[in-house]
């Protein structure tokens, strides 16, 4: 478990470098912040490994670095969907109060709380989406799916975890569910929207 959260940093400290010099090519600083804020959040958690009885204890810290990491990877989508003004605003406010619940969710003592603040979180998660989808073109359709697909990740593999139904118990398993999640949404998102803005040969 130790080893997999160990690789996860490293894998993202290669990405927040790489993401880093070459900040003129992707014409943003975002990719390598978000990259960056995702290695403290596994360093945050190893060290919280040793802190824990439980071990399934220390996952809440994840959805805090969401709050951070997510909220750049919204305000990187706002500017592919041309979203601006209050619309902008607001989309930027909903991505951490979905992380907030997150958070609420992951430290509920009671499988009645769980449900309370997960549902609590879909609403502003489908607000976001309908933001989205408000200004979906044929050019940024394809990163719907990262939303779809890549964000609705998170809450499934959190839904099957040990930190509330134990679906899956493994730990282990889970967290490599979240590495794979991380790794799509995080580091091929940026690739792809650097491949498809790129003039056509």
């Amino acid at each position: 478990m130790n080893t997999i959260l160990i690789v996860s940093a490293v894998i993202f400290s290669f990405s927040t470098g790489y993401f880093f010099l070459n900040r003129k090519k992707f014409e943003s600083d975002f990719p390598w912040l978000v990259s960056f804020i995702t290695v403290i959040s596994y360093v945050v958690m190893i060290m919280n490994l040793n802190l824990y009885a439980d071990p399934v204890a220390m996952l809440w810290t994840r959805w805090a670095g969401y709050a951070l990491s997510c909220t750049i990877l919204t305000a990187s989508l706002v500017g592919i969907f041309n979203i601006v003004g209050k619309k902008r605003v607001v989309a930027l406010v909903l991505t951490p109060l979905i992380m907030l619940t997150g958070v609420l969710a992951a430290v509920a003592t009671n499988t009645t709380f769980i449900v309370m603040f997960f549902v609590l979180g879909m609403i502003p998660f489908i607000s976001l989406i309908s933001i989205f989808q408000s200004k979906t073109t044929s050019k940024n359709r394809y990163v719907l799916s990262y939303l779809y697909y890549g964000w609705m990740a998170f809450p499934v593999i959190f839904i099957l975890s040990p930190e509330t139904f134990s679906i899956i118990p493994s730990l282990s398993i889970i967290l490599i569910g979240y590495l794979i999640a991380d790794f799509f949404t995080k580091i091929v998102f940026y690739f792809h929207i650097k491949r498809l803005s790129s003039p056509q040969e």
